[in-house]
This record gives C-alpha cells, structure tokens and sequence, in this order.
C-alpha cells in the first residue's frame, strides 16, 4: 500500500488526468488512517486526556463510507455514458445516507458494519463490468492492457468480488464460530496485495485519454 501511494504521486507532478490524484489522494489518506487505527488500538485511545473503547472497527467503519465515495467518484470520471453517470450518482445518495444511518443505529460503530460493506460491494462491481463493457466497445481493437485505469477498475473487481461472499455470510459464521473466519484475513491480505500490485500497475502505465 505504501509503496502503491508514493508511487501514485507521481500523478501530481506529471500531467495526468484528474481522476488518477483523486486515487492518490485516496490512497495516502488509507494510510494515514491505516496509522490512526493501529496507533488508537496500541495506546491512543487511553490517554490522560480521555479514556475510550480500544476497539478501532469505528474508524474502519467510517472509513469505509469515504472509500467506496472516492473509488465511485473516481468510476465517475471515467466513465462515459451520461444516463449511468446519473443512475451511479443516485445510487451513491441512496446508499451513502444508508450507510451513514447503518453506522450510527443499525450496526453501530463498534461492529462490522457489514450490510454497507455488501450494498457497496455490489455497486462496485456492477460499475466495474460496466466501464470493462464500455472501454471495450470504445477501444476495440486496441491493447486494453495499455490503459492505466483498466488496472485500477480490475484491481477493483477483483478485490470486491472476492470479499462479497464473506460479508454475506458474515452473520452466520459469526453465530457459528466457524473457523472460515480466520481463513478470510489470509484472503483479505491475499486480495489486498493483488490490488494494490494492480494500482501500483496503472500508476507505471503511460496516461492515455480516454476518449
């Protein structure tokens, strides 16, 4: 990841289109956060300022929320087709406010806030076939491989589809205290590493413009 995000910010001293330093940016506020959460559940949450629960699932929690918002926001740059530029945007609205009422009153802060996690996979991966279905149709003929932003929107793919079928039977492994719970953070880490491989792909490529 950290290798991914200083690469990426190459984006800014180069001239590459916008939606590449909207994914940098992303990607070095992962990071931080990524520092927040490890140091919050390590000491920052019991100072001689305040005292709170050691449990940091509410700033993954929260934080989830921002990055299916940066990844839709940079699927909106890309893609072409207005009419679903428009059904994206009110799906985001919908699931956003969603999101935010799960965080708060649903699940809370201090548990996997899974049914966002799953709603938000979804839309992820239907707008990536969707850019995979456009992109083709577009550059028939060309090396799709050549496209930095085809590495990103796989990297995605591959990531949330991989981790849907957890979260969906999330509910149930947890009431059962199935041993496949721990099977998932070695796949977790497994699809992390094979996404961020991918990022750090598109950020290698020559930018093109897509047209």
């Amino acid at each position: 990841m950290t290798l991914c995000a200083i690469i990426s910010t190459r984006s800014f001293l180069r001239k590459m289109p916008i939606h590449f330093k909207i994914f940098s940016l992303f990607m070095i506020i992962s990071i931080i956060v990524e520092i927040f959460a490890i140091s919050w559940k390590w000491g920052l949450h019991d100072t001689k300022y305040w005292n709170y629960n050691r449990s940091n699932l509410w700033i993954y929690n929260a934080f989830f929320i921002m990055r299916y918002l940066f990844t839709i926001t940079f699927f909106l740059c890309i893609i072409k087709s207005i009419f679903f530029k428009k059904i994206i945007k009110k799906i985001t609205v919908f699931l956003t406010v969603f999101s935010v009422i799960n965080y708060l009153f649903i699940q809370t802060p201090f548990q996997i806030n899974s049914h966002t996690i799953i709603l938000a996979n979804v839309l992820l991966i239907s707008v990536s076939l969707s850019f995979f279905n456009e992109i083709y149709e577009i550059k028939k003929g060309s090396k799709l491989y050549s496209i930095p932003e085809i590495w990103i929107v796989l990297g995605v793919f591959i990531y949330y589809t991989g981790t849907l079928p957890f979260f969906i039977l999330f509910n149930s492994l947890i009431n059962s205290n199935s041993p496949m719970l721990n099977s998932f953070l070695f796949i977790n880490d497994t699809l992390n590493v094979v996404m961020y491989s991918l990022y750090l792909t598109a950020y290698l490529c020559r930018p093109q413009i897509l047209k």
